[in-house]
């Protein structure tokens, strides 16, 4: 569920890239679109297979979010939630946790959205079965911040992720951090020019 690159290119018609906001556009909004109304006709035939299902909707409630179906995405990854608890899946419970953050940052929902995060980097940091979440979560709390203009927290998250991806030699992940890191510091370096 973590980002993953400043044009992911899961298949074509899934492409995006990352806009002024730090958040994912998609690079044919049209085409996006039919991508995720397929997959949302498929998780109907999933009903009976509560695996299968939570696995499309986990799949499903970030793209509806990049699609800017916001109150959808919210309602997926809640549904992905309370599935994941019933078949006990902790790491799905995660997942689609930081997803419904997305979610609330994406609304504007701060006051959700930044707790949410801090709990899921706790959680990350001390629980081994989420340690290899760390830094999709902190990049993504760092985007959260971004969002807020709390530039410098926000590079300290986009920082500690670029060093952790660095370090596992994710070289894909390591552009759009950069990225994010360079956005990052030229938002403060205008902000402090116009103090």
């Amino acid at each position: 569920m973590a980002s993953s690159g400043i044009s992911h290119k899961p298949g074509e018609s899934l492409a995006w890239r990352l806009d002024a906001r730090l958040r994912e556009a998609p690079l044919d909004p049209a085409t996006f679109g039919k991508a995720v109304d397929a997959m949302l006709d498929e998780i109907a035939t999933a009903r009976s297979q509560p695996a299968r299902l939570l696995a499309m909707l986990s799949e499903a409630a970030p793209l509806l979010r990049i699609a800017g179906r916001l109150e959808e995405a919210r309602k997926t990854a809640s549904a992905a939630i309370a599935l994941a608890v019933l078949v006990e899946d902790p790491r799905a419970v995660f997942t689609n946790q930081l997803a419904l953050a997305q979610v609330m940052q994406w609304e504007g929902r701060f006051e959700i959205s930044t707790p949410l995060f801090d709990q899921l980097i706790s959680q990350a940091r001390s629980i081994p079965i989420y340690a290899e979440f760390l830094d999709g979560v902190l990049f993504d709390a760092g985007r959260n911040l971004y969002e807020q203009r709390r530039y410098g927290e926000a590079a300290r998250f986009l920082r500690e992720a670029q060093a952790m991806r660095r370090a596992a030699g994710m070289e894909a992940l390591l552009e759009v951090t950069a990225e994010a890191l360079r956005r990052t510091k030229d938002a403060a370096d205008e902000r402090d020019a116009r103090a």
